[in-house]
């Protein structure tokens, strides 16, 4: 089961599907998803860093993305 952690991208990240290049910060698409977001790029989306390092083609798909990694908690 997904809760909502998993489903909402934080802040500084966006989900990126991984074999077609959109994106949406909600995993299962909605109106921050690109137009065409489906299962498919539900089930092959990848968290990214929503920064500089999102690299968009003319189209405004992800060519190239790094792996979203979330701070560690501070005790």
């Amino acid at each position: 089961m997904t809760t909502e952690n998993d489903r909402i991208a934080p802040k500084d990240a966006i989900w990126v599907c991984g074999a077609c290049g959109k994106t949406s910060k909600d995993r299962y698409g909605g109106k921050t998803a690109s137009r065409g977001w489906d299962e498919s790029c539900m089930l092959n989306a990848v968290l990214c860093c929503n920064d500089d390092s999102l690299i968009r083609s003319p189209s405004g798909r992800v060519t190239e993305a790094e792996a979203f990694k979330s701070n560690p908690i501070s005790e």
